[in-house]
């Protein structure tokens, strides 16, 4: 049988992604930088990437990296709830339809009386 490694999601200190992008910097080498820190390169570079953004809006890497994991929490709640907004939609047409039998061909058609 073949065992199935389970994927843990890390997580790091803002002092921790400052102090890695300062040593990729250092270094000139994002993989160099990575593979000393045992983080994956990509990871690295969204933190460079986030730094240079938190730079220009004179804000800190910790609050931009804290703001992009807020709006993608967002993201997924908002996408959560689009799915769940569908279903009630669904289920209210197939319980009104229920409720309500339509004049279709073949059917006697519903007369309503007005008295």
């Amino acid at each position: 049988m073949v065992e199935t490694k389970k994927h843990v999601k890390r997580t790091f200190s803002p002092e921790f992604k400052e102090g890695a992008v300062k040593l990729a910097r250092e270094l000139g080498n994002v993989s160099a930088a990575s593979r000393q820190l045992g983080v994956v390169g990509s990871l690295l570079r969204n933190w460079i990437t986030a730094g240079e953004s938190a730079r220009m809006q004179g804000k800190g890497l910790a609050g931009v990296l804290e703001e992009r994991d807020r709006v993608a929490r967002l993201e997924r709640e908002n996408a959560i709830l689009r799915e769940e907004v569908e279903i009630l939609k669904k289920a209210t047409a197939y319980f009104s339809a229920s409720h309500h039998p339509r004049n279709t061909p073949g059917s006697k058609p519903t007369v309503r009386s007005t008295h």
